[in-house]
């Protein structure tokens, strides 16, 4: 029989072929007016060729403000890179499969760095820190109006859902992050003021689509320059924050974590996909060493990786602590992962190496 994660299942308005989705990863191969290539086309719908149930596209900068960090990231700003997505989501579409954009910023790590508070330098490894400026009234807004500017135009272009970044120390899990968000106002110094921003921007995009168009929302514990943060020391802290994104109109969680079989708190085995899901009674994403052996922290140095046997992954469907799963790695080494995973072949499955990266395969 075959496993429940190569079935079709629905999400709502969301209609997928199987539970397996593209994990967004970001390429920087836009053209530097952040366009989506003809490259960056082919290499989604090979992934849709090759069954992919939901491809979640790379982080796209919302503005060209301070949304990306690098200016070959694709953006998701004017009429020219709304059509230029249009051709991927088309191409995804002829394939079978589904697609949703990552809407992006990133925040304190921007090539023009704004957060929740000022310092003199993001934490992102390999990268030297710029300045970040504390966000006053005019950022909120503006941010909040592009959030729901590409919301608008994703959902006119035809994508069946779209995803809010809110993980990782980007700029909304910047707001979350004690470390990083040191405001004394309304958004800043208890954990539900630092969760206003992110809910608002949740509204905002709630707003701007509709009632029922599928919304994913991407959150972490870890963020990039401390892979060991917990921003939610306890089920009952995530509970609080799984709930008011459901209450702000979030109808999917992508819970990002270095292991997607990691137990979520100390004296628990239930993973932090899990926790979400019996918490929020949302549809929940599971991502993190699906198929791959070392951790984002790990990837990108000299150690080899080796593949992973991802049934425990899969597994996490069958015991009811995720509804999909989300390949990401692995995925760039083998756009056919899917067939081959479904076979029963993963032990062929090629490697990851980060050599992988420097094209679009």
């Amino acid at each position: 029989m075959t496993h429940p994660a190569f079935q079709p299942a629905t999400f709502g308005a969301l209609n997928l072929r199987n539970r397996i989705a593209m994990a967004p990863m970001t390429r920087r191969m836009a053209g530097e007016d952040g366009l989506a290539t003809e490259a960056i086309r082919d290499y989604y719908a090979r992934r849709a060729e090759h069954e992919v149930g939901l491809i979640i596209s790379e982080g796209t900068g919302i503005d060209s403000l301070h949304a990306f960090d690098t200016p070959t990231v694709p953006r998701f700003e004017t009429p020219a890179q709304h059509e230029a997505w249009r051709a991927v989501v088309e191409a995804v579409h002829a394939q079978g499969s589904a697609f949703a954009p990552q809407l992006w910023h990133c925040g304190r790590m921007a090539a023009d760095p704004i957060g929740p508070s000022a310092s003199p330098g993001a934490d992102r490894p390999g990268r030297p820190g710029r300045p970040v400026r504390a966000m006053e009234a005019a950022d909120f807004a503006q941010v909040l109006a592009a959030y729901e500017s590409a919301a608008r135009a994703a959902q006119a272009i035809g994508c069946d859902a779209l995803e809010i970044h809110g993980a990782h120390g980007y700029l909304l899990d910047s707001f979350l992050s004690p470390a990083n968000n040191v405001r004394s106002d309304d958004y800043g110094g208890s954990f539900e003021a630092r969760m206003r921003f992110p809910l608002e921007v949740a509204r905002a995009v709630r707003a701007a689509v509709g009632p029922d168009y599928p919304v994913i929302y991407r959150f972490s514990q870890w963020r990039l320059g401390d892979y060991e943060e917990q921003k939610w020391r306890d089920p009952d802290e995530l509970g609080t924050w799984v709930t008011s994104l459901k209450d702000a109109g979030v109808s999917l969680l992508h819970v990002s974590t270095r292991d997607a079989l990691a137990p979520g708190f100390a004296g628990s085995e239930r993973t932090l996909a899990g926790w979400a899901k019996e918490l929020s009674g949302l549809p929940v994403i599971a991502v993190g060493k699906v198929s791959v052996t070392l951790s984002m922290d790990q990837a990108y140095g000299e150690e080899r990786d080796v593949v992973r046997d991802p049934s425990g992954a899969l597994d996490l469907i069958t015991q009811g602590e995720a509804d999909l799963v989300a390949v990401g790695r692995a995925l760039i080494a083998n756009p056919d992962w899917v067939p081959r995973v479904r076979a029963g072949e993963w032990q062929e499955l090629t490697a990851f190496d980060k050599d992988l990266l420097s094209e679009l395969r």
